[in-house]
């Protein structure tokens, strides 16, 4: 497998990860990407910023897909809790933001999200970061048990944008 930026020919591919992963939240009760959210716009937002990533098999097919940020995450700047780490947004910012994890629901137990882990991680060290963070809803345990099994603290809680809560966990790498 390989782990590459997001092209163009990939977008339905994401898009229908996103949908899997949509649906399987909804299946278990998690209040996560609602309203159609991660959308195309989202998708190509990632691409044009440069955020978007795929895990591709040997094929060359998506099989799953996150955002890889550098630069920080504004949401991130407030925690009811404590960070592994101080760092603020933007050109120094020493840690690596993860967000829109997706994989194949049909591939669930294989991995996939955990490989991305690794690559971003590798990434981020490859721009001087020490860290990785990452956010997730309270309900949605079977991405808390992944970032525990991938050495993820739970910090606190930040507020996103929209107001609601999340979870928040850091790495250092």
């Amino acid at each position: 497998m390989i782990f590459r930026k997001t092209t163009e020919p990939d977008i339905p591919a994401v898009l229908s990860l996103y949908e899997g992963a949509r649906e399987t939240m909804h299946a278990r009760g998690i209040d996560q990407w609602t309203n159609g959210y991660p959308a195309e716009s989202d998708l190509r937002a990632d691409m044009e910023a440069g955020y978007a990533y795929v895990l591709a098999d040997e094929d060359d097919t998506p099989a799953a897909t996150c955002a890889v940020l550098h630069d920080g995450e504004i949401t991130y700047n407030e925690i009811d809790g404590k960070w592994l780490t101080d760092s603020p947004t933007g050109k120094a910012c020493t840690y690596t933001a993860i967000h829109r994890v997706a994989a194949d629901k049909n591939r669930r137990g294989q991995g996939l999200a955990s490989r991305m882990i690794e690559a971003a991680t590798e990434l981020a060290r490859a721009e001087g970061k020490i860290s990785l963070r990452i956010d997730t809803h309270r309900d949605n345990i079977p991405m808390q048990r992944m970032l525990a099994r991938n050495g993820f603290t739970h910090c606190g809680t930040i507020t996103l944008l929209s107001g609601a809560l999340r979870n928040a966990y850091e790495k250092l790498i």
